[in-house]
């Protein structure tokens, strides 16, 4: 059953027409399935042990070759693949459930079963992956037709609440400059943060009429419309349902203040809705500037995938081909109507936008993803807001899978209640990641019994899983995230995430929309309070260790157990430490982030009238980074204009001033400032911004692929050279803080020895 036909045509892979005639039956995944039982039949009726390994082995070594092979990510070989590896992880889920759950005590079963289930989750999340990923789409932008007069009007809404005004200046002046007839865009600020409630209120009140003011200054200044409201009910999806009473357009653009828009952005998008009357979202990628904070503090590349990289451009092609791309909040287009007519955006749980989706998708509407990046956004700066931003995603869509769990939602196919109930049961990660690190302690430290295997039998079932799982993440996801990094990612999370989702488990309708803060700086560097958890489990590895190596020497007959509990006691410990690196915030001065750009740009030197051609290496709103190809006596603060020309054809002239200089294999390298004000703003943001060839252009760099083992291990050892700084400052700051306080109680408790010996000397002298 394909619920929008005309969405799935524009497969890259037109040759061959898997999306409509192989994927859908569900005779395909019957036989994939049927195979993969048989197969695993066959092994266990006729092999012993030995045997099994090496068939494990066997099918491992060919899942690595079909990985290194460029020519089977096509299929049939793409498919030979996945019934590859489905065969390993399969088996190992056989052998871990009907071999390996062996009762020896109340307390021992307990901790073996949240092994085992935490176990069973990551298999199931593995197998969800595996389907979500087995065909992704790359919808290509819907041309619009050449009569303008026929082009669907677009809202663009821009909501915000206690945001910097100058974050906000920035995407309007962006938005107001975006390609589509000027009689069919409207721009609006909602503005949140100026409420009647917030004006009226003693604690915020002045805060609330000087951004009221500032706001709609700068939206009259720049051509926008200014909205505010009585009060705050809902957060953002109130803010925006009130907008929708006000508006009239065909569509709404729906950016976040700090999603700065390409001028292209509606002319790749809105061409869709006159292609497919029942689609109610276009999404687009989110881009960012600047890397999330873990990226930044463990030092991690600025070539690297981001960590968003992953979803935007692997899991939601793949979700694409189900129909099943969701609203993420910002950089997405929707229909007026349906959203109008489904209530306005949803407001029951804090993930307002995926629930949103939920919601049209269950009306039988249809939505489409262009992974192409049209805006320039920022991520948290600081670790703590980081994990505030993973909280409102874990909560948001542990509420959906509790509320309105998708298995059981009427009016979705079955292959769209598989890809929501995966993007929901994700975020349970942090229990298993819990449970994982907290397993081998219970055994060496405790001795409970939670696992109960040989080496033999870790060599042929256990270990070859593990290793397939890492293939398949290279496989699927190569390209957009660095082997090793997801271990990372949710190891930092895990620990913080864990009492908000089991809040929201027992409690759904307690969690309350919190904003992420952007645009922070961080004056110097220091290491985050929050690494105290990580510091806890990593002595608590570090003692299971020890442990061990008594145990080794006191229970000679539970060997193979002991050495299993410790690999993954120094497993543990590894990643721990490698997490330590996250939590050391690195300084972050800069209003503007530069980042890394690539382009030719001519400099004009109007003292001498001579222009020198030169590439662009760097660019922020402020300045920009040239190479002159020839060596040039520039005089620093001497005034320049920069030329250039977009992807568009558009030229731009920017005055400029040369702020450094320095000579280099016989090429001039120039940091020049831009003449930022009032009148030459528009121009600068059009020319930093406006351009989405300069982000596709920098994550098609990203997304080189890297095989190298070099490269992985080189990585590890920096990161964990960062964890162990962060680990080695921690010590110290500890020691230093509490070597005073050591003091102040040494001096008081001789105080009070003093005042006894005194008492008692005179108690002695009394008749």
């Amino acid at each position: 059953m394909d619920p929008s036909p005309a969405l799935h045509t524009e497969s890259p892979h037109k040759d061959i027409p898997f999306s409509e005639n192989v994927l859908r039956p569900a005779a395909f995944y019957g036989l994939l399935t049927g195979g993969v039982v048989l197969v695993i039949y066959l092994l266990d009726r006729f092999l012993n042990v030995p045997a099994e390994s090496t068939f494990s082995w066997g099918f491992l070594i060919v899942a690595i070759i079909l990985n290194r092979r460029a020519s089977f990510g096509n299929a049939p070989g793409r498919f030979l693949f996945i019934f590859t590896v489905a065969v390993i992880s399969f088996r190992y889920f056989l052998w871990r459930t009907f071999d390996t759950l062996i009762y020896t005590g109340p307390l021992d079963m307990i901790g073996m079963l949240l092994i085992y289930l935490a176990e069973c989750y990551s298999l199931t999340i593995h197998f969800l992956g595996m389907f979500i990923s087995l065909w992704p789409l790359e919808s290509k932008p819907a041309p619009l037709p050449d009569d303008p007069s026929v082009y669907p009007s677009v809202d663009i809404l821009i909501p915000t609440y206690t945001e910097d005004p100058e974050i906000i200046k920035l995407t309007v002046t962006a938005a107001m400059q975006i390609d589509y007839p000027r009689d069919k865009v409207n721009v609006y600020v909602l503005d949140d943060g100026s409420t009647d409630s917030r004006r009226s209120a003693p604690e915020t009140s002045t805060a609330a009429w000087e951004r009221y003011y500032e706001l709609r200054r700068i939206a009259r200044d720049l051509g926008a419309r200014y909205l505010t409201r009585e009060n705050n009910e809902h957060a953002k999806a109130g803010n925006i349902n009130h907008a929708l009473t006000k508006i009239s357009g065909d569509l709404l653009l729906l950016l976040d203040c700090d999603h700065v828009p390409a001028r292209d952005i509606l002319k790749n998008t809105a061409g869709w809705f006159l292609k497919d009357p029942k689609l109610f979202l276009v999404q687009t990628p989110h881009f960012f500037i600047n890397t999330t904070t873990v990226e930044k503090n463990i030092g991690s590349f600025s070539n690297a995938p981001g960590e968003n990289d992953m979803f935007y451009h692997a899991i939601q092609p793949g979700m694409d081909l189900w129909n099943s791309a969701y609203f993420c909040g910002s950089a997405a287009v929707l229909r007026r109507q349906f959203l109008v007519d489904a209530g306005g955006i949803a407001g029951e749980t804090i993930t307002e936008d995926a629930e949103t989706s939920l919601r049209l998708h269950n009306k039988g509407y249809n939505s489409v993803y262009i992974d192409r990046p049209m805006i320039c956004g920022l991520s948290p700066e600081t670790f703590g807001d980081y994990i505030v931003q993973r909280t409102r995603w874990a909560q948001g869509m542990v509420q959906i899978f509790v509320l309105n769990n998708p298995l059981f939602a009427k009016g979705l196919s079955w292959e769209q209640k598989m890809c929501y109930f995966n993007a929901c049961f994700f975020w349970l990660f942090c229990l298993a990641r819990f449970t994982f690190y907290l397993g081998p302690g219970l055994f060496l430290i405790l001795g409970q019994k939670v696992y109960h295997a040989s080496v033999a039998q870790i060599v042929a079932y256990a270990l070859p899983h593990v290793l397939s799982v890492f293939t398949v993440m290279d496989f699927f996801y190569g390209r957009y995230r660095r082997r090793f990094f997801s271990e990372i990612y949710e190891s930092v999370q895990a620990l913080f995430l864990t009492p908000a989702v089991i809040s929201a488990i027992f409690n759904p309708r307690k969690p309350k929309f919190k904003i992420t803060p952007k645009g922070k700086t961080v004056d110097h560097e220091y290491l985050n309070p929050m690494a105290t958890v990580f510091f806890m489990i990593c002595l608590l590895n570090l003692i299971g260790i020890g442990f061990a190596a008594v145990k080794w020497v006191a229970y000679p007959l539970f060997r193979d157990v002991i050495f299993i509990a410790f690999v993954w006691c120094l497993y543990n410990l590894l990643l721990g430490l490698i997490t330590l690196g996250a939590f050391w915030e690195r300084q972050q001065l800069r209003q503007h982030h530069r980042v890394r750009s690539k382009g030719s740009v001519d400099v004009y030197f109007p003292d001498l009238d001579r222009t020198i051609p030169g590439t662009i290496h760097d660019l922020s709103l402020t300045g920009i980074g040239v190479e002159l190809n020839d060596l040039f006596p520039a005089l620093l603060g001497e005034d320049v204009r920069v030329e250039a020309t977009d992807s568009y054809g558009i030229r731009h002239n920017l005055i400029s001033r040369i702020r450094s200089r320095r000579e280099q294999a016989g090429r001039t390298h120039m940091g020049i400032e831009f003449a930022l004000d009032d009148r030459t703003y528009p121009d600068i943001v059009n020319f930093v911004y406006g351009d989405s060839k300069r982000w596709a252009d920098i994550l098609a760099d990203r997304f080189k692929p890297v095989h190298s083992i070099r490269f992985t291990s080189r990585d590890l050892y920096h990161f964990m050279l960062r964890g162990a700084r962060g680990s080695a400052e921690r010590i110290a700051y500890l020691a230093k803080s509490a070597l005073p306080t050591a003091r102040i109680r040494l001096h008081a408790l001789v105080l009070r020895l003093q005042a006894y010996h005194a008492r008692m000397k005179r108690s002695e002298s009394l008749p």
